[in-house]
């Protein structure tokens, strides 16, 4: 009887142990989805900040070094040539603009050589006449001196200004232009800058009363500045172009007179401006946009000045 009461208690703890266990079961089961879940989430949460710090924005990378820069092409030949004799020293310059210009440098060098050169042969003739007369002339010379005024994409404006020196009261001083074409690769003569048939009225005006501006700010003795009887026309002067005050146009023209060509040798050389918004309205389509803004200060002076 006790071993059958025994057997029954123990029945009755393995019944109550396998309800509890029953009870627990269904709570560890919801228990155990429920970190599952959290580990997920977890999880989640991290691989969308790693995704978000692999697309934010970056700290600050160490500054690259710059491109090395871009070396200068080699000029197309020498950019000066000097020649010295007992009867001519001779020499000629151009700036690195040209040297970059092959064709306008093999027009200008060439063309300046072969000028020098028979320069220095003529003086040659002529001093060993003079020696053989029994004078002791000095050297004749001649240089060739090329300025850029200004560039513009299109258009490379160049100011020679030519000393010669033959055993004068002075020396004498020839100004002269080039506006090269960089894209047709050619000369622009002053009056292809305008268009063909413009009423050049108000452009000449413009050019005349900058003229008479000049020669009245001239310094010296009043009484050495010569009246202004003739203006030249725009078109026929010898023209630069002006550097502007907006970066890569022109701001106007110069127009360049040699000594003796507005008044007396004592006025000297002069350049004149004249802006781009006195000739705007007559520019020739082809180079109309290659001027804009105003003069730069100083476009009036030059080495002969």
């Amino acid at each position: 009887m006790a071993g059958a009461q025994g057997a029954d208690r123990r029945s009755r703890r393995g019944a109550e142990a396998v309800q509890i266990q029953s009870r627990r079961g269904p709570a560890a089961l919801r228990r155990l989805p429920a970190r599952r879940s959290v580990m997920r989430n977890s999880l989640g949460l991290f691989l969308a900040a790693a995704l978000l710090a692999a697309c934010g924005p970056k700290p600050e990378e160490a500054a690259q070094a710059p491109p090395p820069p871009t070396a200068p092409a080699e000029p197309a030949g020498p950019l000066s040539y000097t020649s010295k004799t007992a009867d001519a020293e001779v020499s000629i310059t151009l700036p690195p603009e040209v040297g970059a210009i092959p064709s306008l440098y093999a027009k200008l060098f060439s063309e300046g050589r072969n000028e020098l050169d028979s320069f220095a042969e003529g003086a040659k003739g002529e001093l060993e006449a003079l020696r053989a007369g029994g004078d002791k002339p000095l050297p004749y010379g001649r240089s060739l001196d090329y300025a850029v005024t200004a560039q513009t994409p299109r258009l490379l404006s160049l100011v020679l200004n030519a000393m010669e020196n033959t055993g004068g009261a002075h020396p004498n001083t020839l100004l002269s232009t080039t506006i090269w074409d960089k894209a047709a690769g050619k000369a622009v003569a002053p009056a292809d800058l305008f268009a063909p048939g413009a009423d050049m009225t108000a452009a000449d005006k413009a050019l005349c009363d900058a003229i008479r501006a000049a020669k009245q700010t001239r310094a010296g003795d009043p009484a050495l500045t010569g009246e202004l009887k003739t203006c030249p026309a725009l078109t026929a002067a010898s023209l630069a172009l002006a550097a502007s005050t907006t970066p890569g146009k022109a701001g106007g023209l110069i127009a360049v007179f040699s000594p003796y060509a507005l008044g007396p040798y004592a006025e000297g050389a002069y350049r004149v401006v004249v802006p781009a918004s006195a000739v705007q309205g007559v520019l020739n389509p082809a180079y109309a946009d290659q001027f804009a803004g105003a003069p730069a200060p100083g476009q009036d002076k030059g080495p002969e000045s």
